[in-house]
């Protein structure tokens, strides 16, 4: 009889085990999801603020232009420096 009682703790015991690795399973999708979120919700967010008129969209819009100026010239620049 002791040893059916020490098989059914074992069942317990493998059940809590078994229960605190599924909690950890779903705890840790539930981390990932929220991350996700956060992400896509900041990036939408600097999408809308960098395309409105405000300070910040002004200044997103005048990086643009000197990156593409930039993109521009600086070839031209670099082959009349190297070989003229």
């Amino acid at each position: 009889m002791e040893n059916l009682e020490t098989e059914l703790s074992e069942k317990e015991r493998q059940a809590r085990v078994n229960e605190a690795a599924l909690a950890s399973i779903a705890a840790e999708r539930n981390r990932r999801s929220a991350s996700g979120h956060a992400v896509i919700s900041s990036a939408m967010g600097y999408g809308s603020g960098a395309l409105g008129k405000g300070l910040f969209g002004r200044i997103s819009h005048a990086a643009k232009l000197f990156c593409i100026l930039f993109a521009f010239l600086v070839p031209s620049l670099l082959i009349w420096q190297v070989l003229l």
